[in-house]
């Protein structure tokens, strides 16, 4: 039980400590994770076709409808048919597609696509382009138009007005920065669904003429970077689901704690009352001996508080002192059987009266024999007239043969008898009692508890009734 307590007392104190760290760590590596800018290399994915496919994206490049989504046209004039650009050229909607693979919410994505040969982009939608023109030629010149919505653009880079609006020129080894627009659904990439039959995606969509070209021709747009960054949620972090399970044992701790405080309370008090039940019901016994023979009124009480004081000294627990006092408490409890004749005689006894007398320490280990709340209660009773020689009553054992309660008993016993009035003499001087102390030492007394006796009248836990002689003078 006591193993457990302190397991869940130190689950209760360092895994806090460890969560506050797992968490610390998780955190931050998912703000890092959330913070990294990703760059997909089209010439670096897993190429199928025109598909380019990565852990996390997938690119598709097409043009719309295959081939038939070109046309050839005629010689291409400026608006006023002073300047012809194209003797003939063919016309293609393509379109990039990029496909979120993930459970995670892609953000701030950007595609960088490069020219693979001299062309013109007429037309462009779902987003803004920033086209980046004359890069080779060392004369580069940069703007983003959105060419669905020309009308409201100042066109700075190099182009001429067709049938169909601006044309801009990009050369090879230009290219566009494409930026998706959020009104249109394009940003961000939201995870993939579950439903195999749909994806999460964005098109990018563009129109480009490539001067003496046929219809059916396909620009290689197979060089190109996807920039993004990565939402990635700390639930689908398994450490998280780690670090919620040690946050439910924590939790689980800190109950068990709170529910064994509250259980540990209720029996301490529980365990009071008992013991308070007990010495009363002890003090009663007591009472009705010493009421017996009044001259030893308060003896046994004395007895049990220098055991008590004795076994503290020795290094008892705690709860082997309460029982220490318990025992020597009930140590003459036998006396009950004892005529009040003998008991009370301010006399000398008789060798037949003293035999009686005797008795009470096998009467008290009988009417104790039934007492199991407290361990071996009864050996007081029976043994504390045994003598360290081996002269003592009833069963003559000596030294360590006779239990350690009994000889503690035995001295403090003796001690009190000498320091208090009895009916026949009144207590003995503080010299003669330290003599008999000293003098039995080995011989009626265990000498180690007369030291430990002797340490305690010094220390003044224990006090003699009457001063010495010389304090008397």
């Amino acid at each position: 039980m006591n193993r457990s307590v302190k397991t869940l007392k130190l689950l209760c104190i360092f895994l806090p400590a460890f969560l506050l760290i797992g968490f610390s760590i998780l955190l931050i590596n998912n703000y890092f994770a959330n913070t990294l800018e990703h760059v997909e290399t089209l010439s670096n994915g897993r190429r199928e076709g025109n598909t380019y496919i990565f852990d996390d994206i997938t690119v598709e490049v097409s043009t719309r409808g295959g081939d038939s989504g070109s046309w050839e046209t005629d010689a291409m004039w400026d608006d006023g048919y002073n300047v012809k650009y194209f003797d003939q050229s063919v016309g293609t909607i393509y379109e990039i597609k990029v496909i979120n693979n993930t459970k995670n919410t892609i953000n701030d994505w950007t595609a960088k696509i490069f020219i693979p040969e001299d062309m013109c982009v007429d037309n462009s939608w779902n987003g803004d382009f920033e086209y980046h023109q004359g890069v080779l030629a060392g004369e580069e010149k940069v703007q983003t138009l959105d060419l669905a919505d020309y009308s409201k653009y100042d066109i700075t880079l190099d182009h001429f007005t067709g049938p169909s609006g601006p044309m801009i020129w990009l050369y090879k080894g230009d290219y566009f920065i494409y930026y998706p627009d959020e009104a249109a659904g394009d940003m961000p990439l939201t995870a993939k669904p579950d439903d195999p039959e749909k994806d999460s995606s964005a098109t990018i969509g563009f129109i480009m003429y490539i001067e003496n070209q046929k219809k059916g021709y396909v620009a290689d747009f197979s060089s190109g970077e996807i920039h993004y960054h990565m939402q990635v949620k700390l639930v689908q972090n398994p450490f998280f689901w780690i670090m919620s399970g040690v946050g439910v044992i924590w939790i689980s701790c800190v109950l068990a704690m709170v529910l064994l405080k509250l259980n540990l309370k209720r029996l301490l008090e529980l365990q009071k009352r008992d013991e308070k039940i007990i010495e009363q019901t002890m003090q009663t016994i007591v009472n009705f001996i010493e009421a017996k023979d009044p001259s030893t009124m308060g003896h046994s009480l004395r007895v049990a508080q220098y055991s008590r004081l004795l076994a503290e000294s020795m290094g008892f627990s705690e709860d082997e002192c309460k029982r220490v006092y318990y025992i020597a408490l009930m140590h003459d409890c036998g006396k009950i059987y004892i005529p009040d004749s003998i008991l009370s005689k301010p006399a000398r006894l008789t060798d037949e009266e003293y035999e009686v007398m005797k008795k009470h320490t096998v009467y008290g280990a009988e009417i104790l024999r039934d007492f199991t709340s407290i361990d071996d209660i009864g050996l007081g009773a029976l043994s504390h007239h045994e003598r360290w020689d081996g002269k003592g009553y009833p069963n003559g054992i000596s030294g360590e043969n006779i239990p350690l309660i009994a000889r503690i008993i035995c001295v403090s016993d003796a001690f009190d008898a000498m320091n208090s009035r009895r009916c026949y003499r009144s207590s003995l001087s503080a010299d003669v009692i330290l003599s008999e102390l000293e003098n039995n030492k080995g011989k009626q007394f265990d000498p180690t508890i007369v030291d430990h006796l002797l340490k305690l009248i010094e220390y003044g836990a224990v006090t003699l009734t009457n001063k010495s002689a010389a304090e008397n003078k």
